[in-house]
């Protein structure tokens, strides 16, 4: 190596450093839950699972009617599935603040309930059983329950 490539080199290696170290400084620092913002994610949760298993209730009565075709019914169910799941699992992903674990358990168990009977909507919708009145009269059930949970 000849000395004009040295500087170059060195360069190199103290922005490599900093940058590492920067990225395991960010790593390694836990920050404290933020009351606030937990509620927050945890309304927009509910609300989302709300409106998920709303859209399934409304396919499969749609369907019901003959309004909709089956594939078009199964596919709406089957996102509506996702969506709620994934409303879940980003909740789940944050940590509950300081003596609020009780308050995460009965929401989790909402968005869980969401996840369980908009699936049992779209075995329905592929089996195409739209006419069970039980399952749809479930499903505004929930949906009302979440609707309520969310301040």
């Amino acid at each position: 190596m000849n000395r004009s490539q040295r500087p170059t080199v060195v360069a190199v290696l103290v922005a490599s450093t900093v940058l590492l170290a920067l990225l395991l400084a960010g790593c390694g620092v836990v920050s404290r839950p933020d009351p606030t913002a937990w509620d927050d994610q945890a309304t927009q949760a509910l609300t989302d699972a709300g409106s998920e298993v709303a859209t399934a209730r409304l396919a499969l009565e749609s369907a019901r009617r003959g309004r909709t075709w089956s594939a078009y019914t199964t596919v709406i169910v089957a996102e509506a599935e996702e969506a709620a799941g994934k409303a879940e699992q980003d909740l789940a992903r944050l940590q509950v603040p300081p003596g609020r674990a009780d308050d995460a358990a009965q929401v989790l168990d909402l968005l869980d309930q969401a996840v369980d009977l908009v699936g049992e909507a779209r075995a329905h919708a592929v089996a195409g059983r739209y006419d069970d009145r039980a399952l749809v009269e479930r499903l505004d059930h929930l949906s009302d329950q979440l609707r309520q949970a969310a301040p």
